[in-house]
């Protein structure tokens, strides 16, 4: 009888144990939903945007220029615009709509030299979204003038073959062509051995910039 007391004993201290641990546990999950839930408030209280409309790092967006840039007269720090050309989608919301407004900015724009080749890097800074502007930052890789992601893109390369307009205006065609190409080889090599001393992106260029950050979406 005695050994029967301590079994029931013992296994209702492990009941009750158990019971507890489950308490404690369910105490700590809706503790941290609750943490949780006051954390996504104070968040759109305080900066005004839904948690679930975040655009992760490394997210593309697709631009088209509308601003003709050409390393002959932008240099960092000019601004440019465009427009998204595939709706950008966040937890599968759209976040900025195709169409919507873009505003970047020239990072460096750099003229062909004799050991370079003419190069342009461009970076996102805002997106302009049912009439609320949302800073951000995307960047795209490099544009070098004569490879072959400049060629897809169409940049124009400006440089030796320029010469031969130069000749065709001061010779008035046939071998004034040919001696002005000759003569605008030549001096494009003084100033570049390269063919590609300058650089023009035209509007309507599309360009996929990435996102360098997560970025929280406002809305109203």
């Amino acid at each position: 009888m005695a050994t029967h007391r301590m079994t029931v004993l013992a296994s209702t201290i492990v009941a009750l144990a158990l019971l507890g641990s489950n308490v404690e546990a369910q105490r700590h999950y809706h503790s941290d939903r609750s943490t949780q839930t006051w954390y996504r408030n104070d968040q759109q209280r305080r900066y005004g945007y839904r948690s679930d409309l975040i655009i992760p790092a490394g997210t593309p967006i697709n631009v088209r220029l509308a601003t003709k840039l050409s390393t002959d007269d932008v240099q960092a720090g000019d601004t440019w615009t465009g427009t998204v050309t595939q709706s950008v989608v966040a937890n599968n919301q759209v976040v900025i709509p195709a169409g919507s407004q873009i505003t970047g900015v020239v990072t460096s724009a750099e003229q062909g030299t004799h050991d370079t080749q003419a190069s342009m890097n461009l970076a996102v800074r805002q997106a302009t979204v049912n009439g609320q502007v949302r800073s951000f930052n995307a960047e795209t890789q490099p544009i070098i003038a004569g490879t072959n992601r400049a060629k897809k893109l169409g940049a124009v390369g400006l440089g030796a073959a320029a010469g031969a307009l130069v000749g065709h205006a001061v010779g008035g065609g046939g071998k004034g062509t040919l001696i002005g190409g000759l003569l605008g080889g030549v001096a494009g090599y003084g100033a570049t051995r390269h063919a590609f001393r300058t650089m023009q992106l035209k509007p309507g260029t599309e360009l996929t910039f990435t996102t360098t950050e997560d970025v929280a979406m406002r809305y109203r």
